[in-house]
């Protein structure tokens, strides 16, 4: 049908975008970077002075900020976001309780363009052509499926840029009010003050012909690139606060989710069991994203417990699959819940997923 031929080029058209959002992404960074620091903050940066002193602060602060955006974009990029195991079987189920439940929440589920069966919360995304474990949705700016592998890495990708649009608009305000006031003097015919220098001046009565020519090109020539530099503040700074302000929504309305154990999917679901079954408190839930270990929370990295307790975690229906025991699971034990210690992990045992 014609519909399926407008999905399936609409997934193509997806597909391809994804390749494109992340040079658009770092072309964003590197705008903000050559405004931040090679424009404004940068020539400041080392004099001996309490301008000298701020801006290397600020291009520290800056630094840390951005190392962590790029860090926590990458790792959600390249993570693979959840695949289901090879042969995973679901356990029986009763078709009378079955009919109470969402899509998601049922425990035999079968995905007929993988010819596979698919986990509870398990979702296949059509753009990237595979089922995906706890699937929250395919998000086109890290041209990736956001699973259940690497979810704890967008959301710090959304905490961390942020953080930075935050604290770059505020760096920036100064420079941002210049470019103003600088538009107001050009309109009275008066020289520029502010951020690039420039000073006015004539010499037509002080000096030659060919001495005004060449002061004037000078003049000209610095006006051009301080006012080019003042238009670089201007888009950062509007940028800064648009992504800002848009990333705040998301960050709400994320939070909100990991703290109810409930993915994007899960909350357009019209049919679902309430109260939702997943939700075992809010603490737990936020473990099951982040662990157990404080100090890995804010660093997109998963510790090979982590990992395994994901890997369990994902089939709370307690399916079974060949190489469970290799992954150290137990096939006769109980789905790990949220928060818990991964089940049937003999001390020092390494599974095969997190080598």
């Amino acid at each position: 049908m014609w519909w399926n031929v407008f999905a399936s080029k609409a997934c193509q058209f997806l597909r391809a975008l994804g390749s494109v959002m992340v040079l658009i992404v770092l072309g964003l960074v590197g705008l903000t970077y050559y405004t931040t620091v090679s424009l404004v903050y940068g020539p400041l940066a080392g004099t001996d002075t309490n301008d000298g002193r701020f801006a290397t602060a600020v291009l520290v602060i800056y630094h840390v900020l951005i190392l962590m955006v790029l860090w926590s974009y990458f790792a959600c990029v390249l993570t693979e976001p959840g695949k289901v195991p090879d042969g995973w079987t679901p356990p029986q189920e009763d078709e009378e309780a079955a009919l109470g439940k969402s899509n998601s929440e049922k425990l035999r589920r079968f995905c007929r363009k993988c010819s596979a069966w698919k986990p509870e919360r398990c979702h296949h995304c059509s753009v990237c052509g595979r089922c995906v474990l706890k699937m929250d949705h395919h998000c086109v700016w890290v041209a990736n499926c956001v699973g259940a592998y690497n979810y704890k890495f967008f959301l710090l990708f959304l905490l961390y840029t942020f953080v930075a649009t935050v604290f770059d608009a505020v760096v920036l305000l100064g420079p941002f009010v210049d470019f103003f006031r600088d538009l107001e003097a050009s309109s009275h015919g008066g020289g520029g003050g502010g951020y690039g220098g420039g000073g006015g001046g004539g010499g037509r009565d002080n000096a030659s012909g060919g001495v005004v020519e060449v002061d004037d090109e000078l003049n000209g020539g610095q006006q051009a690139g301080r006012g080019g530099g003042m238009a670089a503040v201007f888009v950062t700074f509007v940028l800064d606060v648009a992504f800002a302000a848009s990333l705040l929504g998301f960050i709400i309305m994320h939070a909100n989710l990991n703290l109810s154990n409930m993915t994007t999917i899960e909350m357009y679901e019209k049919k679902k069991t309430l109260p939702w079954r997943y939700n075992v408190g809010a603490w737990k839930n936020f473990e099951e994203v982040f662990g157990k270990n404080p100090w890995l929370w804010f660093l997109p990295y998963h510790s090979t417990d982590q990992l395994r307790r994901l890997l369990d975690i994902s089939r709370l229906s307690g399916g079974t699959y060949p190489e469970m025991q290799s992954d150290g699971l137990d096939p006769a034990g109980e789905p790990t819940r949220a928060g818990d210690s991964p089940r049937g992990m003999p001390p020092g045992n390494t599974c095969a997923k997190c080598i």
